[in-house]
């Protein structure tokens, strides 16, 4: 992808390519970090030792509306390492993942382990989910997914990382 963003840079004369990384995105396992690196982007909060916490301070000082929006990262991070992605499985993972939002789990995670849809949500909403399986398994099932379940560590960030 950075790929691109570089062919992009160098055809309108930019010198620097940036990104988002964060001080807090480095105690995380990243392994696009090296790719990063390697193509020389310029990570300046990861640098600057600016955390998300921050970020998230200077957008609301700004008056940037999206200050306190949930964090939404990649779809690849549903998936094991190892997976081969495909434009059909992440849509998989967006659409199973905006039925939950529908329902109104705005903070969620479906994760898929071949025909295995992984859900985490957090663990104070699980009635709430359970309430609403029968339409929930319906619709994920209608996007080809075979077996549905619930984790029951609730949302968490990097559970698909590398012990």
């Amino acid at each position: 992808m950075f790929e691109k963003f570089i062919a992009a840079a160098n055809q309108n004369n930019c010198k620097y390519l940036i990104d988002g990384t964060n001080f807090d995105d480095l105690k995380e396992y990243r392994p696009g970090k090296k790719a990063l690196l390697e193509l020389g982007i310029i990570s300046p909060f990861a640098k600057f030792q600016i955390t998300k916490k921050e970020i998230r301070e200077y957008a609301k000082e700004l008056g940037l509306p999206f200050y306190n929006k949930p964090s939404t990262p990649c779809l690849a991070t549903r998936f094991p390492y190892g997976t081969t992605l495909t434009a059909e499985n992440l849509k998989v993972v967006e659409e199973a993942e905006t039925i939950l939002k529908n329902t109104g789990f705005n903070e969620c995670r479906v994760r898929i382990h071949g025909d295995i849809a992984r859900i985490e949500i957090p663990t104070e909403q699980f009635q709430i989910f359970l309430d609403n399986k029968s339409a929930i398994t319906k619709s994920l099932k209608s996007l080809g997914i075979r077996y549905i379940t619930l984790d029951i560590e609730g949302l968490r960030r990097g559970s698909m990382d590398l012990p």
